[in-house]
Order: C-alpha cells, then structure tokens, then sequence
C-alpha cells in the first residue's frame, strides 16, 4: 500500500509538473503570440505614418508644380500682352505714316 500511495504521490507530482511545463508553455507561447501581434500592429502603425506622409510629400510636390505652372503661364501671358502691344503699336505708327504719305500725294 505504501508503494502504491508513493507511486501516486510521484505520479501525482509528475503530472503536476507536466501540467505546470505545459500551463508555461502554453504562457509562453501565448505571451510571444502577443508580442508578434504588438510587432504587427506597430509595423502598420508605421506604414500608415509613411503612406500619410508619402501623400503629404505628393500633395504639396503637386501644390508647388501647380503654383509654378500659373506663374510661368502668368509670364507667358504678360509676354504674349507686350508683344501685342508692341505689334499694335508698330502698325497704327505704319498707318499713320501711310495717311501721311497719302495726304502728301494728294
């Protein structure tokens, strides 16, 4: 009896050290599934903070190709005004010297 109450006893306390190996393991392992998911979520964390910022960078490489596109098109126009004004200017001086002649002749 004494052999079978000591056999138990070790059992029992084979079991429970087993069972204790295996409640750790299964904490461990639940711990690192945990870490891996806090890993995951900064990494999207972090991809989100580098898409946002990418977008911000597009946005305003954008914004200031658009300013410079006004300003250069505004110069173009300022330019196309002068010249126009210029070639008005040439020909009502070219008609003034026309009705000039005219009015010599006649």
């Amino acid at each position: 009896m004494r052999t079978s109450t000591a056999l138990k006893t070790k059992l029992a306390g084979a079991v429970s050290s087993m069972s204790g190996s295996l409640l750790e393991a299964i904490l461990l392992l639940r711990e690192e599934n945990e870490c891996k998911a806090e890993e995951r979520r900064a990494e999207e964390k972090k991809r989100r903070r580098e898409e946002i910022a990418a977008r911000e960078a597009r946005y305003l490489a954008d914004k200031t190709e658009a300013a410079e596109r006004r300003h250069q098109e505004k110069l173009e126009r300022e330019e196309r005004a002068r010249r126009d004004r210029e070639k008005s200017c040439a020909r009502t001086q070219e008609l003034v010297m026309l009705i000039n002649a005219i009015k010599k002749n006649a």
